[in-house]
């Protein structure tokens, strides 16, 4: 059996150079201890000094021998906390390595350079006079007192170093907020209101590396690679820089010879990266098992968690499959949606033994909180002071007791049992941030909180950005102040617990930025020296963050989160799906943006919605505008689905989250349509019977696009690339060793005749249409004609 990738680089512009600084020896012994157990995440550097924390890779009991930089850079090694900081310079390239060596090997880590750019922003008073004018926007976390401008020659400037990308901002002149008037670019700021649009370079670069696996010739691969001037490719298994015995090269192919240790472990990974003077490219993921190269998804199992399908439900409102543990909120001025409805732990194991799980295609259930919460109601702190109940779980008293009224225990333990059995995971969502005050924690420990009161007198109330680690989130919730070793501690050794105990999968984190990345460390360090490493498990962890790419990258890491939320993304499909006027352009630019931040194989979380927001459906179906306050139209009046449309459009931003990459989150009632304006309203009991002939189909159809994701390996693990774009078509391909998927979306009122060029490695293939919609070929063109509001997904055969 031959143990060897073919590189075949197609070269369009410059010969291929490979470089010669890689290790030139391989030693067959370095695995008999797997000092880093899972592939590095790359690290995004930041402008000026870093700070790289070994723990994030390694064990504390390992000895480091010496690191390894780019020549001109200088370090200095915290041996305390193990931590090395250095400075980054404008001359490193795009991406460079950095070598730990231990026991006399070498670990690679890659490092990315910063991407940002200048950009200035002035701003005209038009002749009237201000003391002092601020920006607050996505270019920095919405928090005014970071960014001020100045005054000079009638006007207010400032540069800012930003990333690619789209930024929303505002002008704050003398604490007043306005549009910037010299701007006419607008866009919804998902709150009913507008913001001013920033346009910072192109994420759309076409004179990037790109890089494409061919085929899978049994034991070979074949990959293409469209290269530019001064490119570089960097090859990895698992950690290790492939050295330069490892490849051969013949005219325009390269083999590269996997090294004889992967026969060793069942999964590990080929990671391929590309770069030139014009930045990094798309990466490449290619699992092996047991050193060969994984083709098919028969051979992915529920540890693979690139291939995640989650599901989230809010349990209380999920199903009741136990009433003896019922309980209602006896308060006269609760309203009923607020209160407790009975969905427990019993339920989802009954929905789970009856196959809805398996039928709707998803491998992972996502549990909303389960610990134990307080029995009364309170009154939220902001206007219009409304009462709820601890229905949703986000108010804990305890951090390991299971809720008495989802469950217990032993039912907790079947439930995960049952779903492993099944091939099924169980994540748990789980609150860090901050406990109830009715909490024994907090009574015996209020000096682990932090201060409710600001130094100004102000309450440090949902303050999210200007004071985001230290707010409260209501009067009644303090925050944990995890600068104290009490807190820290207890807290992450608590989330630790339920893994331990009841063999669960990983979890979803509440309200991830407010917490600092200290935390994330620590927690992420104890999980892995107690239990992926010694039990040789993967988890995943999943964040919860509003905010910019940048803040949301900034917890995602081989030493923290595997991913989060990609609620820019988000906000972007729905309000392109859902309406008219927007563009497939926006959308585009959107994914590529996310993709630059995050690589072409990250696990960020794509979701239909979320428990947080209104639902889609109710914006698509025209019950609900962008520029009302969705939460007050929940209360004052009921919200369904006005336009059948809605539905189509629902199932179109559904095929969206399925087939790019990242992970796929089904938010509970999403699968057939669920309506409901903000919260509680977008949290209703989910229908599993006596559904409208729209729903039933809308549903079938997300059965439909599940089951494709799940036996598809391209969309899983396969590269992606536009083939055309424009205000109301859009087509992309995903490949992965030879296998295609092409999605062709028309969001157009009216049928449209979509016309494209297949791409050259396509021209041989032959293509069948999943949702059954004729197309033709002719002189490798594809002619496809799609209904309004509709999607079609071709397959190789």
């Amino acid at each position: 059996m031959k143990y060897k990738l073919n590189i075949l680089i197609v070269i369009t512009l410059f010969a291929i150079t490979i470089s010669s600084c890689i290790q030139n020896n391989m030693n067959k012994s370095m695995l008999k201890q797997n000092i880093i157990h899972e592939p590095v995440i790359p690290v995004n550097l930041k402008e000026g000094k870093n700070i790289i924390h070994f723990s994030d890779f390694i064990t504390d009991s390992i000895e480091i021998d010496s690191i390894e930089l780019l020549p001109k850079l200088k370090y200095n090694f915290n041996t305390k906390d193990r931590s090395m900081e250095f400075t980054a310079t404008e001359d490193m390239p795009a991406l460079s390595e950095m070598k730990i060596w231990i026991g006399g090997e070498p670990y690679s880590i890659l490092l990315r350079k910063s991407r940002k750019i200048s950009k200035e922003i002035v701003f005209d008073p038009e002749g009237k006079t201000y003391s002092k004018v601020q920006l607050a926007g996505s270019l920095n976390d919405w928090n005014p007192a970071n960014t001020n401008m100045e005054w000079k020659d009638g006007k207010w400037y400032i540069k800012l170093k930003l990333n690619p990308g789209k930024y929303h901002y505002q002008i704050v002149a003398d604490g007043n907020w306005m549009l910037d008037p010299a701007n006419p670019v607008k866009e919804d700021n998902n709150l009913g209101g507008l913001n001013s649009v920033l346009q910072v370079g192109d994420v759309n670069n076409k004179q990037l590396p790109i890089l494409e696996s061919l085929k899978d010739f049994g034991d070979d691969l074949v990959i293409k690679a469209r290269l530019c001037n001064k490119k570089k490719v960097f090859a990895l298994w698992q950690n290790y820089h492939l050295p330069i015995e490892a490849y051969s090269q013949n005219g325009d192919e390269i083999t590269i010879i996997i090294p004889e240790e992967a026969k060793k472990f069942k999964r590990s990974w080929i990671r391929i990266w590309a770069y030139n003077e014009h930045g990094i490219g798309n990466d490449l993921l290619i699992p092996l098992e047991n050193g060969k190269v994984v083709s098919e998804m028969t051979d992915i199992n529920r540890f693979d968690k690139e291939a995640s399908i989650l599901y989230f439900m809010m349990l209380d409102r999920f199903y009741n499959g136990n009433k003896d543990n019922d309980f209602k909120v006896k308060d006269p001025d609760l309203s009923p949606k607020a209160n407790y409805f009975g969905g427990d732990i019993d339920g989802v194991k009954q929905k789970l033994d009856s196959g809805y799980f398996t039928e709707l295609g998803i491998n992972t259930i996502w549990l909303s909180p389960i610990t134990q919460n307080t029995w009364g109601a309170f009154v939220e702190y902001p206007e219009p002071h409304r009462k709820f109940s601890a229905y949703h779980g986000y108010w804990p008293i305890s951090l390991n007791t299971v809720d008495k009224r989802f469950g217990t225990d032993e039912s907790l333990q079947a439930l995960v049992d049952d779903a492993h059995s099944k091939g099924i995971n169980i994540i748990l969502d789980f609150v860090s941030n901050h406990v109830h005050q009715e909490s024994q924690l907090y009574k015996d420990h209020p000096d682990w909180a932090t201060d409710i009161n600001l130094p100004d007198g102000t309450k440090n109330i949902r303050l999210w950005d200007s004071h985001r680690l230290t707010t409260w989130f209501d009067t009644f919730l303090p925050t944990w102040d995890f600068e104290k070793p009490g807190p820290l501690n207890y807290v992450s050794d608590s989330a630790l617990y339920w893994i331990k105990k009841f063999d669960i999968d990983g979890y979803r984190h509440d309200a991830t930025k407010h917490i600092p990345q200290k935390y994330w460390r620590t927690l992420t360090k104890k999980l892995k020296q107690q239990v992926v490493i010694p039990n040789d498990k993967r988890l995943l962890q999943i964040g919860e963050s509003f905010g910019s790419r940048e803040l949301i990258g900034s917890y995602v890491s081989s030493g923290m989160l595997d991913g989060q939320f990609d609620f820019n993304l988000y906000f972007d499909a729905r309000s392109v799906f859902a309406l008219d006027n927007e563009s497939f352009v926006k959308l585009s630019n959107s994914i590529h943006e996310s993709l630059s931040y995050y690589g072409y194989h990250h696990l960020m979380g794509n979701i239909t919605g979320n428990h947080d927001m209104a639902r889609f459906i109710s914006y698509a179906g025209e019950a609900l505008s962008f520029d009302e306050e969705a939460q007050a139209a929940g209360w004052n009046r009921d919200i369904e689905v006005k336009n059948p449309v809605g539905y189509k459009k629902l199932s179109s931003l559904i095929a969206f989250i399925m087939t790019i990459p990242g992970i796929p989150v089904i938010y509970y009632g999403d699968e057939y349509g669920m309506p409901g304006a903000g919260d509680p309203d977008n949290r209703r009991q989910i229908k599993f019977d006596e559904l409208s002939p729209d729903e039933s189909n809308t549903k079938q159809i997300t059965e439909t696009l599940t089951k494709i994701r799940r036996n598809n390996i391209a969309l899983n693990f396969g590269s992606f690339h536009n083939i055309l774009v424009s205000k109301n078509t859009y087509v992309y391909y995903r490949e992965y060793l030879g296998q295609f998927v092409v999605v062709i979306f028309n969001k157009g009122s009216n049928n449209e005749d979509i016309k494209f060029d297949l791409p050259t490695r396509l021209k041989s293939e032959t293509l069948q249409s999943v949702f059954k919609h004729e197309y033709n070929i002719n002189n490798d063109k594809v002619e496809i004609n799609l209904p309004a509001n509709s999607f079609e997904i071709l397959l190789t055969k």
